[in-house]
């Protein structure tokens, strides 16, 4: 059986995908901060370019942490959107439907690591919350219809 063949199963598989690259490009930002400012998270990172840890560390990098922070909640986020949306496209749900949800919740979660990465709030706020509304929607469908 094909699953990319069913219409909802492609449009989750589109949105998913999408987010991925978004985190991925969170990644490769906080490895470049990490390079550029010399700030690495490890001893051995330190070593592995002949240089020693700063004794006199002030605290974190702040533009590092709050990439890390951002990436942390897309892994909160986007982890549970893998199984939830996965078994809400199986379900067979309508097109538009599942085009409105997938789309909804990418759009905010985008939004959120935009809104994160510039601290801007309540922006970020209403996005995280508009994010866990689909979410919690596909949920309740995509349980309902395996009862």
């Amino acid at each position: 059986m094909d699953l990319l063949a069913q219409p909802a199963v492609r449009v989750f598989a589109f949105w998913y995908l999408l987010l991925v690259v978004k985190m991925l490009m969170l990644i490769f930002r906080t490895s470049a901060a990490r390079m550029k400012t010399s700030t690495f998270a490890t001893p051995e990172d330190y070593a592995a370019i002949g240089v020693a840890p700063p004794v006199d560390q002030s605290g974190p990098d702040e533009r590092i942490e709050r990439l890390r922070r951002a990436l942390q909640n897309d892994l909160e986020n986007i982890l549970p959107f893998f199984g939830v949306g996965l078994i809400y496209a199986l379900s067979g749900p309508s097109l538009g439907m599942a085009r409105f949800l997938f789309a909804g919740f990418a759009i905010a979660r985008i939004v959120h690591t935009v809104t994160y990465l510039r601290g801007m709030q309540p922006h970020r706020s209403i996005a995280f919350i508009a994010g866990m509304v689909f979410l919690c929607w596909m949920l309740v469908l995509a349980l309902w219809s395996v009862l």
